[in-house]
């Protein structure tokens, strides 16, 4: 047995806030990403001869989608009608209620999850018997528990596999809440997990894991994408990472105060194939020649004409390591952390933002990584300010 695990193309992201000065190759690229990233799964699905596909949450960026999308969704599921390889689809926070705005129908291959837990059984050519369990989100909050509806697994099921879109937490999270050991009571061989971006492993057999999303879509979201080939090996379901960039996002941190030449020779060193959208810091001691050409936009400006075709540089940023808050002796460090951290997880952001926050950004803030680089940015500032 094969299938596919993927999550979170987010079809239809308009990709806002694109340099006005990116070349409109690039710029093209990156508004076509998503679509192209899916298309290269969709192909390998044909080659590897795939028994089926799952797509854990997020299938399109919004609930309503332009015909051009709609469009591309169904011919591209369409080839995989064609050769008999069925989908399993639910919606995630992003695209929930997806399917009740105008929307083109699904070809007959494509199985959708509704608002209820459910299972879907069927038998392959091989004769193993499957069954997938799923829901989709009908709101963008999925704040009621939903792992209870999910059943055990029979004994009359070969493999039976969870498809999940939501985040680890407790009880009143807004994203489906949900423990490792709270899969791992259902004896399910495999949680296709969806929601969060970054490809992760919670556990390894059975696994349970995110397959993260098959393109980047901003600066923050750095390094390969993709999704999850998983093939089933002396009983066990195996993951296997592939790739399915279009754009790669990276960030890249230099020590040591280089000029625009030097930078360009370090970069004229890397030798890459996919195009690689880059953000630069400095974290080291600059020259204040460097300081001068760095916040004025003259280096920027030069490395951008002299990159190569395939590479843009999205920001150059100096970023000082904030290691003290004030001087040692004036202020414990466990102290500070210990302080901010209970400011931050006090603090309900979400209930302060405006309603027009896109939800991507309203989740990065919501989470650890975001919550981090608050904290990151509230000690950088207070420690500008004392120096």
């Amino acid at each position: 047995m094969k299938f596919i695990h993927a999550a979170d193309s987010h079809l239809g992201n308009p990709f806002k806030g694109l340099d006005l000065e990116l070349p409109a190759a690039l710029k093209q690229l990156v508004q076509a990403s998503t679509m192209h990233a899916f298309e290269k799964m969709i192909t390998q699905a044909l080659t590897a001869q795939v028994d089926f596909l799952v797509i854990a949450g997020d299938l399109y960026s919004a609930t309503e989608n332009s015909p051009k999308v709609q469009v591309f969704v169904h011919q591209q599921f369409e080839r995989l009608n064609q050769a008999n390889i069925p989908v399993y689809l639910s919606f995630g926070n992003h695209d929930f209620e997806a399917d009740q705005h105008a929307h083109l129908p699904w070809p007959a291959n494509v199985h959708v999850f509704s608002q209820d837990v459910a299972t879907q059984r069927f038998t392959l050519a091989s004769g193993e018997r499957v069954a997938l369990t799923g829901f989709s989100y009908q709101t963008p909050r999925q704040m009621q528990p939903v792992l209870t509806d999910f059943p055990v697994k029979s004994t009359t099921d070969d493999y039976h596999i969870g498809l999940y879109h939501g985040a680890l937490g407790k009880a009143g999270d807004p994203y489906a809440p949900f423990t490792v050991q709270g899969l791992l009571t259902k004896r399910y061989d495999y949680w296709a997990l969806g929601h969060i971006h970054v490809r992760q492993t919670l556990h390894e057999q059975p696994f349970i894991g995110y397959s993260g999303n098959l393109q980047g879509l901003n600066r923050k979201e750095t390094g390969e994408k993709g999704y999850y080939l998983v093939t089933a090996t002396q009983g066990k379901l195996v993951p296997v990472f592939q790739p399915s960039t279009v754009i790669r996002w990276e960030e890249l941190v230099f020590t040591d105060s280089l000029n625009e030449d030097e930078l360009l020779a370090q970069l004229a060193e890397r030798d890459d194939q996919t195009p690689v959208f880059l953000t630069i810091q400095f974290t080291g001691q600059l020259d204040r020649a460097v300081i001068e050409r760095l916040t004025s936009g003259v280096m920027l400006a030069k490395i951008r004409a002299n990159l190569p075709a395939n590479q843009w540089v999205v920001k150059l940023e100096r970023r000082q390591a904030a290691t003290t808050l004030l001087a040692a002796d004036q202020i414990d460090q466990q102290f500070w952390h210990d302080a901010l951290a209970q400011v931050l997880d006090d603090f309900d952001m979400g209930a302060h933002l405006p309603a027009q926050v896109p939800n991507v950004v309203r989740e990065y803030y919501l989470s650890a990584a975001g919550k981090q680089a608050l904290r990151d940015k509230m000690q950088q500032l207070l420690l500008e300010r004392n120096m």
